[in-house]
């Protein structure tokens, strides 16, 4: 039988956002953009490495060093809400190849990507991929084909380079529900890796159930929420489609009643790593 033989949470870059964005409010995202004058703490961008039987697999990649040059962000209106909503860090010791060098492993050792969605902090380092099989949502896909994808927070130069191939993930009927979840998609059709539509921060959301033979499963998220402990009160990011977004929480949460021990394991979540050591040890 296929198994995980290894799961690892490695920090590329850091973020900070304002504290609307972690938790919505009733402060509209245009005005919380315009007035807030506070920051979150810096918090990791966090992206996930299993390794599998079948191969290495990446949930995102990160945001670039690219982006702390001038001129990698839009201009304009856009540009200005870009700054105001996040600010990004990325040092030598967050270089996507260095993290990966980290654990014993080289970009060419991966050869699936999974894109939770198409942001820049979640796709930046895509390019340097260019030989890997690249699986995003077919909805988050779509959004390349808006008349101004920016406005959706996604910039196609970054996060879809000509270099690399995208794989659509179109859910598909599952043998048998796992909790509120009636489609998905079962990568190695073991059980042991399965993507799940999540959609709500962004239009394509999705996020990957890991089961592991030796320790708690896990469910990784990407931005549905920045804090885990927010969940089980359907608190959401204050940016995206709320509605959606507090349709994604109630699923995962009937997913979490449903798997026994389930661990959540959020892209900007600073105790993401110590919980995917610790899970089930």
């Amino acid at each position: 039988m296929p198994r995980v033989s290894r799961v690892s949470v490695l920090q590329v870059g850091r973020v900070r956002v304002r504290p609307d964005n972690v938790a919505g409010t009733w402060r509209p995202m245009l005005w919380w953009t315009a007035f807030s004058r506070s920051w979150t703490p810096w918090l990791p961008i966090n992206v996930v490495v299993v390794e599998h039987d079948e191969g290495v697999l990446l949930v995102d990649t990160g945001q670039s060093p690219a982006s702390m040059e001038p001129g990698y962000h839009p201009g304009g209106v856009l540009g200005w809400a870009y700054r105001r909503q996040a600010d990004f860090d990325v040092d030598a010791a967050d270089h996507l190849p260095a993290r990966l060098g980290g654990i014993g492993l080289a970009l060419s050792d991966v050869d699936t990507v999974v894109l939770t969605h198409l942001h820049q902090d979640h796709g930046g380092n895509i390019g340097l991929l260019p030989h890997a099989r690249v699986l995003v949502s077919a909805d988050e896909l779509a959004l390349l084909e808006e008349k101004q994808p920016a406005a959706h927070g996604v910039m196609p130069e970054h996060v879809a380079p000509a270099s690399v191939t995208f794989t659509p993930v179109v859910p598909a009927p599952l043998p048998a529900p796992l909790g509120p979840f009636t489609t998905g998609t079962d990568l190695y059709d073991d059980g042991t890796l399965v993507l799940l539509p999540t959609p709500g921060h962004s239009r394509g959301s999705q996020s990957l159930l890991v089961r592991r033979p030796d320790a708690d499963p896990l469910l990784v998220v990407g931005d549905l929420t920045y804090d885990p402990a927010l969940l089980a009160d359907e608190r959401v990011p204050g940016t995206g489609a709320t509605a959606q977004q507090r349709a994604s929480t109630r699923a995962v949460n009937g997913l979490v009643a449903a798997e026994p021990g389930l661990r959540v394991v959020a892209a900007h979540d600073p105790g993401a790593a110590a919980l995917v050591a610790g899970a089930g040890s």
